[in-house]
């Protein structure tokens, strides 16, 4: 399968929509909806190719594209959530054609290879999100579209500027040679500074494009207020997108210096998830509550890539597959369809949730030191208090049967791979496994290099292991240690 299929297919569906007959608009985009849903299927299962060409070779910029198991669980969701945004009832001829842009974008991004690419993409999220919530003439959308549209472009600047530090420092390494490539930048060693600078820029894009606690509100205003098929791509896909930043970008590019700050991201974490399970219970707005009630699993995901282990790297990828389906279901679904928001016996959540506040108390030590047991505390009261999002009111006035009768299909179908996933977790454990570990390794590593060599200027990781580090978590255990005493 090559992957530029996934890209095009849903960009020539927005073309034709836009050229053919508005009451054609959804059959249509539907369709090409479906084909991307099958070669992102194919893509995923039966392997794919990498695809590389030129773009701007002075600077080392290329269209790279490459599917891995970090980001294969991302193309499935884009896909999946994009079939039925494509499709649901009252989609008009703009809202399907910018939704299947909106779709090609956030593949882009979790499939490049390439910062420059990747920030490409992530450059069209806002004006794309801003015109999709703003559709209509209604108050409430123009305003939650301009809140959508300066937040993600401020987490665009961010990226933009921690992936201009990372090139300028790959830059000064090689004496001159300009790679934007992602394994060329992971090569480079960067000060404590400057790594701490690149990873707080990193977090703040994840955060915002994720919505974390308390950047959260342009998610919450949009989500309540976009039209529902641009609301699923909202409350689903482009989440799972700002927590792929922070699993490829934040955690393996910046490792010391989210180790810095672990402590305080994972307090930041657990508080918005406590918090959004209480709010949830006392809104009386449905989908608020629905995206308010998401800050449960979106907590724990962060609260796993902090503590920097392996089981939290699986679960965190296992919770931004929850909170991108689950949270879609919830806004077009019934109260059903909400449980996939909490990690109740049987769905995907209770395993993502379980490996990450198991690993924070007993893994985390090289990291969070002896905090890792109260932070999985306050975890486990994330998720009690979470327990009220399953008392949301259900309904919309003047719905009809036949209406929500189409609400449970188009749910169930979004919230099928959870029920899945939850009842045989097995076999896609596994490959998050072989994921989570590679992670994890390369971040201790690369953590561990940079405090044996002391680097005070950018270069390379040395071709020959650095000595000290052959066991790097025993390693950096021992100096925290030392530090301590």
């Amino acid at each position: 399968m090559d992957l530029r299929v996934l890209l095009a297919a849903p960009l020539l569906g927005a073309l034709i929509v836009g050229l053919a007959p508005s009451r054609w608009s959804r059959g249509i985009g539907g369709g090409f909806a479906a084909a991307t849903l099958v070669a992102g299927a194919l893509a995923v299962f039966r392997g794919a190719g990498d695809a590389l060409w030129g773009w701007v070779p002075a600077l080392g910029m290329n269209v790279a594209l490459g599917l891995d198991g970090l980001a294969a669980p991302g193309v499935l969701v884009i896909c999946l959530v994009g079939q039925v945004a494509a499709v649901v009832k009252g989609g008009t001829r703009g809202g399907v054609a910018g939704g299947l842009v909106l779709q090609a974008a956030l593949l882009g991004a979790a499939l490049a290879r390439d910062v420059g690419l990747m920030l490409a993409c992530h450059a069209v999220l806002a004006p794309l999100v801003a015109g999709l919530v703003s559709a209509g003439t209604s108050t409430d959308r123009l305003r939650a579209g301009q809140a959508a549209g300066l937040y993600l472009a401020l987490g665009t600047g961010a990226l933009a500027v921690a992936l201009g530090l990372l090139a300028v420092a790959h830059h000064d390494a090689t004496d001159g040679t300009w790679d934007l490539s992602l394994a060329a930048l992971a090569n480079v060693l960067l000060p404590r500074g400057l790594e701490a600078a690149v990873g707080g820029l990193v977090l703040l894009a994840g955060a915002l494009t994720l919505g974390l606690w308390p950047l959260h509100g342009w998610l919450v205003a949009a989500g309540a207020a976009a039209p529902t098929g641009a609301g699923l791509l909202i409350a689903g896909p482009v989440r799972w997108v700002g927590a792929y930043l922070l699993m490829r970008l934040w955690l393996p590019l910046a490792p010391t210096g989210a180790a810095a700050g672990a402590f305080g991201v994972g307090v930041l974490a657990v508080v918005g998830a406590v918090l959004g399970g209480l709010c949830a219970r006392v809104e009386g707005d449905e989908r608020r509550a629905v995206l308010l009630a998401s800050a449960v699993p979106t907590g724990l995901l962060v609260l796993g890539l902090v503590g920097q282990h392996s089981e939290g790297a699986v679960g965190a990828s296992l919770l931004a597959v929850v909170v991108a389906l689950a949270g879609a279901a919830g806004l077009v679904g019934p109260r059903w369809a909400r449980v996939g928001l909490l990690p109740a016996p049987g769905l995907a959540g209770c395993v993502g949730a379980a490996l990450v506040l198991i690993g924070t108390a007993r893994f985390s030590g090289p990291t969070l030191g002896g905090r890792g047991l109260m932070l999985a505390l306050a975890g486990g009261l994330a998720l009690i208090v979470g327990v009220g999002a399953l008392s949301l009111r259900t309904g919309r006035k003047g719905q009809g049967a036949e209406d929500r009768s189409t609400e449970r299909r188009l749910a169930a179908v979004v919230l099928a791979p959870l029920v899945v996933i939850g009842a045989w977790p097995g076999p896609w454990l596994v490959p998050l496994g072989v994921t989570g570990r590679a992670l994890i390794d390369a971040a201790m590593l690369r953590r561990c290099a940079a405090a044996e060599l002391g680097v005070t200027a950018p270069r390379l990781v040395p071709d020959e292991p650095v000595e000290g580090c052959a066991q790097p978590l025993r390693a950096l255990e021992q100096r925290m240690q030392e530090e301590a005493g």
